[in-house]
Order: structure tokens, then sequence, then C-alpha cells
């Protein structure tokens, strides 16, 4: 299962083993990670794969690093076709796009994320925004 026999695993480890929902995951997990970040990481990591999925949990991991899984959900700010769909989105939150503008300006949204927010947000894989001010 893992670069240690069980015979070799702490008895914490071992009784987490026994409460795992998903046995493959935590296999692999073992494998990237040593038992105590096991310990430490893994019943997060498998609650936020069975919530948004391995790959983006994963991405995350490669982006942020492993200790700061505990952030994930604090800093995602959702999926968006862009990071200039995620700058509309964020100034129409805040209030800043009126309903009275005329039809005829035209605003750069992926220049605002270009310019602005891409030094606050990153964009990870399929247009995954996270907030990198937890």
């Amino acid at each position: 299962m893992s670069r240690l026999s069980t015979g070799q695993m702490k008895e914490e480890t071992k009784e987490l083993l026994e409460n795992v929902i998903d046995e493959d995951l935590a296999s692999e997990f073992l494998k990237e990670y040593d038992e105590d970040q096991f310990l430490e990481y893994y019943e997060q990591y498998e609650t936020l794969v069975s919530d948004y999925g391995q790959g983006l949990v994963d991405e995350y991991i490669e982006c942020y690093f492993l200790d700061a899984i505990e952030h994930f959900e604090d800093m995602y700010q959702g999926q968006y076709n862009s990071g200039g769909d995620f700058a509309e989105q964020i100034a129409s939150d805040c209030g800043y796009i009126s309903r009275d503008m005329p039809s005829w300006i035209e605003i750069d949204w992926q220049k605002t994320w270009d310019n602005a927010l891409s030094y606050d947000y990153t964009e990870i894989g399929s247009g995954y925004i996270f907030n990198d001010n937890y």
C-alpha cells in the first residue's frame, strides 16, 4: 500500500486507514507523502477530493503545497471560463457595475484580470480561481 508495511506504521495511522472511504486514494496519498503528512492532512484531503474532485485538489496542492490544504475552501472562488469572467463577476458583486451603464460602453475584463486581479488571485487548471490572500 505504501512505502511502509502496515506492521511498521503507527497505531494512529492504522486506525485512520481502517476508516478511510477510498482505499485507493489513501494508497496514492501514502505513495506521495510520508506517514506524518498522512496523519495530519489526509482526512481533509479526502473530504476535499469528495467535494471538488481529485484533479483540482492535487493541482491546488501543486501550486500552494500540502500544508495550505486547510485554506482551500477559504481561498476557492469558483470556476470561470477565464480570468476576465471572474473580473467581471467580482466587479458586479462589489457593485461597481451600474445597471444604468449604456450598452455602448465596453470594458476589457481580461485586461482587468491581467493588470490587477491576477496579482491577488491565481487561476488553476480549467478556470478555477483562488484568492491568494487568505
